[in-house]
């Protein structure tokens, strides 16, 4: 059945805390210009400020991370916003805002959240502040669809290394994959290594919406990760579901990008894993940071695949999706809201589960032997700049945790001679 909703048929079902977000009136900004973004990003950065820990405490080692990816202040944000501030418990987590570019606007916005710790930082080497030098486009780089004897003809930057697919580099394709990259290692690596931090965190899209048992669901599920080996991450986005599924279901499967990327969530012993291959990561013709994690997951050097845990009905759904599944029937974002939270009231006896019940995949997957097909992918990353940029974001203390986990492989070699 068609619908068509109106502010009001959302208001309704949510709180007048939660409200206030999706009623917050934009101001207008000059726009800035990059010299002065630039400033703002540092500024900002450096000061490492984390919002409303006066309220709600310092952050524990086992507290829940959620990082959201933000551009523009949209709708859908707003949201995603006031649905969070719907759930339980949300009080205990941590907000992080990772800003694609510097937009006052948004800034302000996020600084209205009053419902939990909120953390943003900024995306450094965004397009908006290198307009017109790496990682943005320079007067001297290739255009990307130039053709290959033209580029070394001209000798223009980058003309002995077009990609797989015979193009060159284009920024903001390559952004993509450097901004998530430096948002992981900025979490990981600066905030949670700082604070011994052992709790999962979640990786979510600005069009999201979350259903009230997300927050229940992601500890109960990290709960169970730890529990069984070799399983590394959490999704609990969109996939091929049905409202007759259980909401105590979750499924064991090997991990997929096409399927498992829209809400990850792993903890810090996965991302040690990550960051100890982060030379295939960063090397790998392929801009889609999901696909990067793709091909460590199938060059590992235990020669195991990453596996996922994911709920057999959704907790998170997407409100910019015009079709999925047959539960979207429009475009429109507060239509999609709506259908969210009819859902919400169809499912509000069997949210929160008691118990978990389990169903391993693992050894059926068609794909369990699939290999890494760079032709297949989006390329786009094979500028040695590019793959520079990645590896500088490795820290000092990266290092001496990768040193450190050497030497014991290396330990555990010998003695097993």
């Amino acid at each position: 059945m068609s619908i068509r909703a109106n502010r009001q048929d959302v208001l309704k079902d949510l709180s007048e805390n939660s409200q206030k977000f999706i009623l917050y009136k934009e101001k207008t900004y000059p726009i800035l210009n990059s010299t002065e973004a630039r400033r703002l990003i540092t500024e900002y950065n450096q000061e490492e400020k984390i919002s409303n820990i006066e309220t709600f405490g310092p952050i524990k080692n086992n507290t829940v991370v959620l990082v959201v990816t933000v551009n523009k202040l949209h709708e859908s944000l707003k949201y995603l916003i006031a649905s969070l501030s719907e759930l339980d418990a949300i009080e205990e987590t941590l907000l992080v805002f990772s800003h694609l570019t510097y937009d006052q606007e948004l800034y302000d916005f996020i600084q209205t959240i009053d419902f939990c710790r909120v953390w943003q930082i900024f995306y450094p080497y965004t397009l908006q502040v290198y307009t017109d030098a790496f990682p943005g486009f320079s007067k001297n780089d290739c255009p990307t669809n130039m053709k290959h004897k033209k580029a070394e003809a001209l000798k223009c930057i980058g003309a002995q290394t077009p990609d797989v697919h015979g193009k060159y580099r284009q920024p903001s394709k390559a952004q993509e994959k450097h901004y998530w990259w430096w948002t992981a290692n900025r979490v990981f690596e600066h905030l949670l290594s700082f604070n011994n931090q052992n709790g999962v965190v979640v990786f979510l899209e600005d069009d999201a919406f979350v259903l009230q048992d997300f927050l229940y669901m992601t500890v109960y599920m990290h709960k169970l990760t730890i529990s069984l080996p070799q399983l590394e991450f959490i999704y609990l986005g969109l996939h091929k579901w049905s409202l007759e599924n259980d909401t105590y279901g979750i499924d064991i499967t090997t991990w997929d990008p096409k399927q498992h990327s829209s809400v990850l969530a792993f903890d810090v012993s996965v991302w040690n894993s990550i960051i100890q291959h982060y030379d295939l990561f960063c090397e790998v013709d392929d801009a889609s940071w999901s696909r990067s994690l793709l091909y460590i997951s199938l060059n590992r050097r235990d020669n195991k695949r990453f596996k996922v845990a994911y709920t057999t009905i959704p907790r998170v759904l997407k409100t910019t999706l015009c079709s999925f599944n047959g539960f979207y029937e429009s475009c429109n974002v507060e239509d999609n809201v709506v259908n969210a939270l009819r859902m919400q009231r169809h499912l509000k006896s069997n949210l929160f589960p008691p118990y978990l019940e389990v169903y391993t995949h693992i050894e059926l997957e068609d794909d369990e032997f699939m290999f890494f097909d760079v032709l297949e992918g989006e390329g786009g990353w094979n500028d040695p700049r590019d793959k520079a940029l990645c590896s500088a974001n490795i820290t000092e203390n990266t290092v001496k945790k990768l040193l450190m986990d050497m030497s014991r492989e290396f330990k555990d070699a010998y003695k097993s001679f």
